[in-house]
């Protein structure tokens, strides 16, 4: 069997029952009760652990604290030295691993690993030490400062026998390919096993393109280090997993999703980065044109209904719900969000991920957050009737909901949730707003140049001739865009009000393309007259705009 302490079960303590780490020091005559107090009050402002808060103050020293700790959660305190350490232990856990999690292995008596640490491990670490090292695991705690010392001396030792060599090449890549997808803007970049070959690709401006390629026999131990710093099980070949890190470039720090994908040469990791230089935070930075804007912000001033964003996946819809949120949040409001997942984390937001195998899925968490008296809610996607029906609910019940749902234009919107059950004259009464959009490549500022359209271009946009003060631009390619003539994205939309005349066409339950014409008819402009308007301003290109809006 496992130890019961490398699954951070306590020993019977005080009548079975853990004791609290500052209940724990006050028991052994550390600190008394005010001083936990005043501790728990420094920790509160500092973000950092109780004990190293008690520290800090000076009320406890660092072995007094993993004395309490290993006394609460069970373990057996060590005051380790590196000749508690020996070399066959060593071996079994790589040196970024130890230093990651701060482990310190010691010895292997009867097939089990002991190791130190200066906290108790989660059990996803567990289960990654158990399935590296093959070996049951026995735990105990040490002062943090003592680990790392340990840590530093073995692993500098020349006659301790580990290849540090190939651990520190992946390393090396890893970091390196991450800091260069960051430098040249990439949204992912993606590790794709083949037959023969693993090939990185990144994705920048929407497109994909090839940057590196290794032997076959890098991708595996490539994906052990993703999925290490990610925090999933190294030992799961078979089943998809999805995690998250945080790397940290140049002073600056990136969010990062991992999805890891088994397919038949073996595993495919995607990463995507969510740099700060990402988050536009104003609709005009985003693309939206002075008309499109005013209309907008206008339904985000209402007291309840619905805003809809519909466009297909990829299409920048998460970025512009986030943009609203900031454009809307206030001490005097209370938003909430529930999305899958959470790409960014907005300051003053309750924001709610949602979890299958926890159940907390879109309909669970909706009905728990209606009794969290919200003003404001945000559903990352509307994907069944279960879900549209608590969106409608919830603004007939005096709430702003924004939400995303999948169709390839605005007007469809209306109909696909009738087509998902739910009833017209409700989908009318509450649907305030449609906001649809599509991601195009703005010109490269370094090598646009302007140029005469044909008499074909003009007749492909529906104008004979160009409109007064109108250039058109195209980027011929150069260095800083890689030859692609693009650098940058920019979103083009389409946006109207769910007036009388719509309702009554959605309560008759017409067709999608009837309401596009009632809408255009109230003054939408289409998707493909806002990409003309960025034509004619010089900041995309014509082929562009037709690439995206599928009219080539």
């Amino acid at each position: 069997m496992i130890d019961r302490q490398s699954m951070n079960i306590a020993s019977p303590v005080s009548g079975g029952k853990r004791k609290l780490l500052g209940q724990a020091l006050i028991n052994r005559g550390v600190i008394n009760g005010p001083k936990l107090d005043e501790a728990l009050m420094h920790q509160k402002r500092s973000k950092e652990m109780l004990g190293d808060a008690l520290v800090r103050l000076g009320y406890a020293a660092f072995e007094d604290v993993a004395m309490a700790m290993a006394e609460t959660y069970g373990l057996r305190y060590i005051d380790i030295e590196a000749s508690d350490v020996r070399p066959e232990a060593v071996k079994r856990i790589p040196p970024a691993l130890a230093k990651r999690y701060n482990v310190a292995p010691m010895k292997i008596e009867n097939s089990i690993l002991h190791i130190a640490c200066d906290m108790p491990l989660p059990p996803q670490v567990l289960g990654n030490l158990r399935s590296l090292t093959g070996m049951q695991l026995t735990i105990y705690l040490a002062t943090t400062n003592r680990i790392k010392s340990i840590l530093k001396e073995i692993y500098e030792k020349e006659e301790v026998s580990v290849d540090l060599s190939e651990d520190a090449a992946i390393i090396k890549l890893v970091d390196g390919l991450i800091e260069k997808a960051v430098r040249e803007r990439a949204s992912d970049i993606h590790f794709e096993t083949g037959r023969n070959t693993l090939r990185v690709r990144f994705r920048v401006d929407g497109l994909m393109r090839e940057v590196e390629t290794h032997p076959i026999n890098i991708a595996p131990p490539l994906i052990s280090r993703i999925k290490v710093i990610s925090n999933l099980n190294i030992a799961e070949k078979r089943s998809p997993q999805d995690g998250a890190f945080t790397f940290k470039n140049g002073g600056k720090s990136v969010d990062i999703r991992v999805s890891i994908l088994p397919n038949i040469y073996g595993e495919k990791s995607v990463l995507r980065l969510l740099t700060s230089e990402s988050r536009r935070t104003t609709f005009e930075s985003l693309g939206m044109e002075k008309d499109i804007r005013d209309l907008f912000e206008s339904l985000l001033k209402r007291p309840h209904g619905i805003i809809l964003l519909a466009s297909p996946t990829g299409s920048g819809k998460s970025t512009t719900l986030y943009s609203a949120l900031l454009a809307v949040r206030s001490e005097a409001i209370n938003i909430t969000t529930v999305e899958d997942p959470v790409e960014y984390k907005v300051e003053g937001v309750t924001q709610v991920q949602v979890d299958q195998a926890m159940k907390v899925t879109f309909p669970a968490a909706l009905r728990s957050i209606l009794r969290q008296d919200p003003d404001i809610i945000m559903i990352g996607e509307i994907r069944d009737k279960e879900t549209a029906d608590i969106a409608l609910q919830s603004a007939l019940t005096g709430h702003l909901v924004l939400a995303t749902i999948h169709t390839n234009d605005a007007p469809s919107a209306l109909t696909r949730l009738v087509d998902m059950g739910c009833e017209p004259f409700l989908v009318s009464s509450t649907v305030c707003g449609v906001m649809a959009q599509r991601l195009v490549r703005v010109n490269c500022p370094h090598c646009k140049v302007s140029f005469e359209p044909t008499v074909d271009e003009l007749k492909r946009f529906g104008i004979s001739s160009l409109p007064k003060g109108a250039e058109w631009f195209r980027g011929i390619g150069c260095r800083h865009c890689h030859n692609s003539g693009y650098r940058d994205r920019i979103a083009m939309f389409e946006l109207f009000k769910v007036n009388r005349e719509v309702q009554q066409e959605v309560i008759r339950n017409v067709s999608a393309e009837r309401i596009r014409e009632v809408a255009i008819e109230g003054g939408m402009r289409t998707l493909f007259a806002d990409g003309l308007l960025k034509v004619n301003k010089g900041i995309t290109s014509p082929e562009e705009v037709m690439r995206v809006t599928l009219l080539q």
